[in-house]
C-alpha cells in the first residue's frame, strides 16, 4: 500500500489546493510529485522501460485535462491512481495483449537438432521483419535483449516479446516442415 494515499496531510492535496488558487509553481511541483508516484506504481505492473515513461506522460496529460473533475474535498492520490490505472488498461488494450511473462531461458531451449540442416536465413526471411531482426541480433550476433533493444530503439520488454514470438514462429515452421 502507498503510505501517503489517504492521509489528510498528503503533499499532493496541499499542492493541488494551492494550484487551484492560481499558484503555478505549486502545480508544477504537484505534477513532479505525481509523476514520481505514478512511475513507482506502474513500474510494479509494467516494468521499468520506455513504455513506462510513455504511460507516466499519458497519465499526467489526463490528470491535467481532467483536473476539473476532482472534488476539492476528496484526496488527490486515489483519483490520480485511478487515472493512471485506466491509462495502463488502455495501453494493454491498444497493444492487444495482457502482461506476459517472457522466459529468456525457454527461448534459448530449442533442441540442438531442431534447426540442424535447416536454412535459418530462409526461415528468418519468412518472419515479420521486427522478429527476424530481433533473432538475428540476439541469437546470431549474440547481443543481449537489452543491447539489441538499444540498437533498434525499442524497450527491453518489446525486444523480449519480439524474440519470444519469433522463436515460437521458427519452431512452428520447422515442425510444419517435418510433417
Amino acid at each position: 500500500m502507498d503510505e501517503q494515499v489517504n492521509t489528510p496531510d498528503d503533499s499532493l492535496d496541499r499542492l493541488m489546493a494551492a494550484a487551484r488558487e492560481g499558484d503555478s509553481a505549486a502545480y508544477r511541483q504537484f505534477l513532479g510529485e505525481a509523476a514520481q508516484r505514478i512511475r513507482a506504481r506502474l513500474a510494479s505492473k509494467i516494468g521499468a522501460n520506455s513504455e513506462l515513461e510513455d504511460l507516466v506522460q499519458e497519465s499526467l496529460i489526463a490528470i491535467h485535462q481532467k483536473r476539473h473533475t476532482l472534488d476539492p474535498g476528496r484526496p488527490v492520490a486515489p483519483w490520480m491512481y485511478a487515472i493512471a490505472n485506466y491509462k495502463l488498461i488502455d495501453h494493454w488494450r491498444k497493444r492487444g495483449r495482457s502482461p506476459i511473462v517472457l522466459d529468456d531461458e525457454a527461448d534459448m531451449a530449442v533442441p540442438a537438432d531442431t534447426l540442424a540442416g535447416v536454412d535459418v536465413e530462409a526461415l528468418l526471411d519468412r518472419l515479420p521483419e521486427a522478429q527476424a531482426e530481433a533473432i538475428r541480433l540476439t541469437h546470431v550476433e549474440g547481443l543481449t535483449n537489452r543491447e539489441a533493444g538499444e540498437r533498434l530503439g525499442v524497450g527491453l520488454s518489446a525486444m523480449k516479446l519480439r524474440v519470444h514470438r519469433g522463436m515460437n514462429a521458427l519452431k512452428a515452421m520447422v515442425e510444419d516442415n517435418r510433417k
